[in-house]
Formats: structure tokens, sequence, C-alpha cells
């Protein structure tokens, strides 16, 4: 627990002085008074419902599909009646923009923090078991992001310029490893703390007036080999959304 709220405290002073430096650059662009934290919360993700056998009550009277299928063919979480577990799960992503001061070197960044707890197996991804439900998730896991990308970094010619100008969207996807834990009442601990240039070097710049877009935060199992980098086989586990008990 003292270790849960040290990390928190070095967490929370890192977003704070991540906000409090601020660059002077201009934008001929719409875009918001200052930095912000941005905290997503995720949930399990499910089949999309295309063959309905029962209907939802109102107001939402649509068709609807009995039973819940995950998409994830390889982790779970615990739930006592889902799997016999207890509810222990909480995860999220975290962005916390650090504006450097202008000119070199670059210190201008965009931290990424995903923790993730007892996060269980399906089926061939299975470790140290547990007293109730299944056991725990012993692959990997991968982040994952659609980014449409508008800043002051553009030009006619390759090699970057002083022009505004929104990218073609792309995909942002990092790896990270998660952690079998001793305890028989809870799975495997996952997480990932890093920022953007250390996922993709140069992509965060001083004074670019950069707003990122984000659509459709996942993070995907590793699929039945583990590895979170060889996507072929890999599903969603989970996806930015809300719980409402």
């Amino acid at each position: 627990m003292l270790r849960s709220i040290r990390v928190v405290t070095l967490l929370g002073g890192l977003a704070a002085l991540c906000l409090l430096i601020a660059g002077p650059a201009q934008a001929t662009h719409p875009r918001p008074k200052g930095t912000g934290v941005y905290k997503a919360s995720l949930v399990p993700t499910y089949v999309p419902c295309t063959s309905p056998n029962l209907t939802h009550g109102p107001p939402l009277a649509f068709p609807s599909c009995n039973p819940p299928a995950q998409t994830s063919a390889e982790a779970t979480i615990g739930t006592p009646d889902a799997n016999g577990s207890s509810v222990s799960f909480n995860g999220y992503i975290l962005f916390v923009p650090c504006v450097g001061v202008p000119g070199p070197p670059e210190d201008s960044d965009l931290q990424v923090t995903i923790p993730l707890n007892d996060i269980r197996c399906t089926s061939g991804r299975c470790g140290n078991s547990n007293a109730s439900g299944p056991a725990d998730y012993s692959g990997q896991m991968r982040f994952a992001l659609t980014l449409r990308h508008t800043d002051h970094f553009n030009a006619a010619s390759p090699g970057g310029g002083p022009e505004p100008a929104t990218m073609q969207d792309i995909p942002i996807e990092a790896s990270f490893t998660c952690a079998q834990t001793a305890s028989t009442s809870t799975g495997s601990t996952c997480g990932m703390q890093t920022t953007l240039n250390a996922v993709i070097p140069g992509s965060i710049k001083d004074a670019k007036r950069a707003i990122w877009e984000t659509d459709d935060l996942r993070v995907y199992d590793g699929g039945a080999d583990g590895v979170g980098s060889t996507t072929a086989d890999n599903t969603v586990f989970l996806r930015s959304g809300v719980f409402i008990p």
C-alpha cells in the first residue's frame, strides 16, 4: 500500500510539473486555453450484437444478444457471477502533456500511463492459479489509438516547417508486459509508463501547438502466442468507457 501511495504521489508530482511549464508559441488554428490531463477509464469489450434473441427494455428498446461474449480470446477480469472471482479490476489510460521550453533541446513530451490489475486468462496464456476463478494471465498487452494530429510543423517538402496543418490519421501502438502475482485471490498486474517521444522519438516538439485528437482507445491481449507486437492474433480486450453499477 505504501508503495502504491508513493507511485501515485510521484505521478501527481510529475503531472503538476508538466502543467506548470508553458511555451509562448502562437497558433493560427483554434486550440484550448492550456494543457490538461486526460484520463480515460477502461472497460471490457463485447462482441457486437448481430443475431439478436432478446429486446432491451424501454426507452432503449433495441434488439440485444444473450449471452454477452467478450471480444478477447485470451484475457478477462474477475467477476463473481461470471467466473466465480471477486471484483478487483481497475484500469485507465492517463495522458499528461509536458510543455517544454522553446529552443534546443526539444523537451516537450506526452506522458502515457496505463495501470491494470486482476487480469485473468481464458485460454492458453494461463499462469499462477487462484483460489477461485481463472488463473493469472501470462501474456503481454498492446495499447492502440487512432491519432489525428494538428500542429505547426508542416511544409510542402519533407522535413517539416512552420505551416499549420492536420495530418492524416495514423495508428499509435505500444506493447507492455504483465506480471503474475503471488496472491491466489487476484490476477496479474499489467502496466505501462512511458512517453510518446520514447515510443516515437521526435513526435512531440516544442512550441508547435499540437492538438492530438484520440479515437477508439484500445488495449489488446497478446494473442495465442502472448506477444503484443505480433498483432495478427491479438484481440481487443479493453476499450475506453464507463461502468454504471
